[in-house]
């Protein structure tokens, strides 16, 4: 008999404890790809900053992976607790899958210490140290797609059913584009969060070598952030896609009834997104020689963005759900939006608006670009404005993957696994969006105070003025 947790319930214990391990390993998947990008670069172009920020990065990497493995042990102990009957659906079905998980994080973690700790014995051997980096990357990345197989199969299910083979069972209509869309997430997050890193240094050290340093890492980490930020939007799109054609109602449901203004609200976060890497670029210019002439782009830029913002955030109506009745007192007219800003509302107007979007931060970005080519960058006396940019970006960037897979899973509806295995349990609807975004923040607000543990605990604990 499944078990409740007292005081917040099953759903919430769960719920916190698989956002919190998905936080951590979606930072120590995509930390090592760029951590391992920067020690060969570092070493072909001959810079040691990047070996410096590969060295940083990586101690800050080993010690939030433990922290991966501990809060996937507390989310699988809460699972088969509470949800019992669903842990042994999956291992019916899935039970090779979960033995391939356990084999390859188990590789995974000897390869991870066996990077960091040979990083000075094989100074001397760079490609081999740079070759095992690699390993780390490729076995991170078959733990991904191993887990990412449970959740995929679980929102879509292949039609074969129990008869399905092992093959369909992995590669069910919505594995590949949830693949896509976490792989490029996950660098995402990476980058910002190395830049995060860099401005909590920038803010508390004492010299002006390293303000310098800490200054240029946050440029790398947030150039890597933005350009794989890019991409996501199309990702999402693909990963919709397969959704819609695996089944019009989940889409329906995800688009224009319950799960809608959860959509309203990511177009806002993911405008505050692009809005903070712009802002941080823009105060970048500034303290470039000579780069005076480029600030007349700024206005115009951001005004295209807030524009943008607006139209993509705004709803077709103004109604929670599909089936919910027009208050007393109130037209229907008057919760949608007028006929001549219908189009507003459509998805064509939102698709041009994030084109409209990510063109305006490549157009910042290429100006950046242009103004360092020209002038030379002061490194080390960017505002400290520029900083708490860094410190937001990736903060606004854990909530919305949080909101993200929030909506994911409640696109089963009323289902542990969509049409096979329907919940149960007093926690089978769906919930609110008031409730959502405070489940959310609660596990965003956990993940930031224990990497500021780790930050504190790798840099700043023991040493001496």
């Amino acid at each position: 008999m499944p078990i409740d947790v007292p005081v917040i319930g099953a759903r919430s214990a769960v719920w916190i404890a698989s956002q919190l391990h998905l936080f951590f390993a979606a930072f120590v998947l995509g930390a090592p790809i760029f951590i391992v990008i920067c020690e060969w670069w570092g070493q072909r172009a001959g810079d040691p900053r990047y070996e410096r920020l590969a060295v940083e990065t990586m101690k800050v990497v080993t010690i939030a992976y433990s922290f991966t493995a501990i809060t996937g042990a507390a989310f699988g102990f809460v699972l088969m607790g509470a949800y019992s009957q669903v842990m042994a659906h999956l291992f019916e079905q899935m039970g090779f899958i979960f033995g391939l998980y356990v084999l390859f994080f188990f590789l995974e973690t000897l390869l991870m210490y066996l990077y960091w700790y040979t990083w000075e014995p094989l100074a001397q051997r760079k490609g081999v140290h740079i070759s095992i980096g690699i390993s780390l990357n490729v076995v991170g990345t078959v733990v991904m797609l191993l887990m990412n197989t449970v959740g995929s199969y679980m929102l879509s299910p292949p039609e074969a059913g129990e008869a399905a083979s092992l093959w369909e069972l992995i590669n069910n209509p919505t594995w590949s584009g949830l693949n896509l869309h976490r792989f490029i997430a996950n660098i995402t997050l990476g980058g910002f969060m190395v830049a995060l890193f860099a401005a909590f240094m920038f803010l508390t050290t004492k010299t002006r070598e390293d303000r310098a340093f800490y200054d240029w890492m946050g440029f790398i980490g947030n150039f890597i952030g933005v350009a794989t930020l890019m991409a996501l939007p199309l990702a999402g799109y693909i990963y919709a896609k397969e959704i819609f054609l695996y089944d019009a109602a989940i889409a329906t449901f995800l688009m224009a009834d319950k799960l809608s203004w959860f959509f309203v609200l990511q177009g806002f976060l993911v405008s505050l997104l692009f809005l903070g890497a712009n802002y941080y670029m823009w105060m970048s210019i500034r303290r470039i020689t000579g780069a005076e002439v480029y600030l007349g782009y700024m206005r115009p830029t951001f005004a295209v963005m807030w524009v943008g913002a607006v139209i993509w955030m705004t709803p077709q109506n103004f109604l929670p759900d599909l089936t919910t009745a027009v208050p007393a007192g109130v037209t229907r007219e008057e919760l949608i939006i007028p006929e001549r800003a219908a189009f507003i509302g459509l998805m064509m107007a939102k698709a041009l608006a994030v084109t409209a979007i990510i063109m305006f931060t490549f157009l910042t970005y290429m100006i950046y670009r242009r103004a360092i080519a020209l002038g030379s960058i002061r490194w080390g006396e960017i505002a400290p404005q520029a900083q708490y940019a860094l410190v937001f970006i990736p903060a606004v960037a854990v909530y919305t993957m949080g909101l993200m897979g929030a909506i994911r899973e409640l696109a089963r509806q009323d289902w542990h696994v969509y049409s096979v295995l329907r919940d149960t349990t007093p926690y089978w609807y769906t919930t609110s969006l008031a409730h959502t975004s405070i489940m959310v923040a609660i596990a965003t607000l956990a993940f930031f105070a224990l990497m500021a543990f780790i930050f504190w605990v790798g840099f700043k604990l023991g040493k001496t003025a």
